[in-house]
């Protein structure tokens, strides 16, 4: 009976844990959204990345709300809206510290980069990962109203840039960490340059 049980688990269907889940099941997103940031790379393949961490939310750098339309003036361009526009994810603020003049927006850079999430049905606008100048985001995307995919790189200890993949969840408030086991996997000297900031007309970086 045992085995008959085991054998009707397997045939209905296994439903893999957070911690099992290929990145080959998002395939269809790194061919398209994020085929530029993964074409500076060499030798990239999703089936060499493993997860290695489960990452939570930081939350520790609430924003005021009042603060909303100041702020949405400045980087709406910029920033990256679930695809029912009540979320947004904001990857460069806190880094590029824009100040807008006319056309133009002014830069002042920073070399950390704090990542923070707006949710406007919880009323949520927090950090959620803290970057740095040995590992940082280059790319967020969302893949439906509560899931979203951000890229980056991490150094190695040769001053090497690797691929960072996070997959993060709206609902549990973590997100997956995914590394490479290829170890000739390396983004090119040029780096990425996300076409969202070819939105506004930035000076200073």
């Amino acid at each position: 009976m045992k085995y008959l049980l085991l054998s009707a688990f397997f045939f209905l269907g296994f439903v893999p844990s957070e911690q099992d889940k290929n990145l080959l099941s998002y395939k269809n997103c790194f061919d398209n959204e994020l085929k530029e940031w993964v074409a500076t790379f060499d030798n990239f393949n999703l089936s060499s990345f493993n997860v290695k961490d489960t990452v939570a939310f930081d939350g520790d750098y609430e924003q005021d709300s009042n603060y909303l339309k100041t702020f949405l003036d400045i980087y709406k361009p910029i920033i990256t809206y679930s695809p029912d526009s009540t979320l947004f994810i904001d990857i460069y603020s806190y880094q590029l510290n824009l100040e807008k003049n006319g056309k133009y927006y002014y830069a002042s850079p920073d070399i950390d980069q704090a990542i923070l999430l707006f949710d406007n049905q919880k009323k949520y606008w927090n950090r959620i990962y803290f970057g740095t100048n040995s590992r940082w985001i280059d790319e967020v995307i969302w893949v439906s109203c509560n899931e979203f995919i951000m890229v980056g790189i991490t150094k190695n200890l040769e001053d090497k840039k690797t691929p960072l993949i996070l997959i993060g969840n709206v609902d549990k408030r973590t997100m997956l960490m995914y590394m490479t086991s290829d170890q000739n996997c390396f983004q090119t000297d040029t780096g990425y340059s996300s076409y969202k900031l070819k939105h506004i007309n930035i000076k200073g970086l």
